[in-house]
């Protein structure tokens, strides 16, 4: 089989070429992808917290390992990682309870909306959680 005979599924005029995705399909591909990364991230958390546990069993040590700035940075893609997909997966419960499917485009901009005022108010949260001096605020 040639490749262009593939042109219908991976060409310029393939409804799955980026360009020509709709909402509604990027909200789709998000969501899957934001669903992947939510199951590694617990099968990652899950061996972590036994590979620590079963190792030096020091509760200090460990929050030593997890306030280094790579486990912070992760720390905040978490965040926006599980507010766009429970977003999403409300806005998918509205369309099976049959509300809002006449106003799909709209509906999904405003949960994007509140996804990102969720988001701004998570980060806060973790920024004066994690970068408090630990003499107190």
């Amino acid at each position: 089989m040639k490749i262009g005979s593939l042109k219908w599924l991976f060409g310029r005029n393939s409804e799955f070429w980026p360009t020509n995705m709709k909402t509604g399909m990027w909200a789709w591909v998000g969501h899957r992808i934001t669903g992947l990364v939510l199951v590694a991230y617990v099968f990652l958390h899950l061996s972590f917290l036994s590979t620590a546990s079963v190792g030096s069993g020091d509760f200090n040590s460990l929050m030593e390992v997890t306030s280094q700035p790579l486990f912070v940075a992760m720390d905040f893609l978490l965040v926006i990682v599980v507010i766009y997909h429970a977003m999403n997966g409300a806005r998918v419960v509205m369309f099976d309870l049959g509300l809002g499917i006449r106003h799909q485009k709209l509906v999904f901009w405003i949960c994007m909306a509140i996804a990102a005022v969720l988001i701004v108010g998570g980060i806060w949260a973790i920024w004066d959680l994690i970068f408090v001096p630990s003499g107190g605020a």
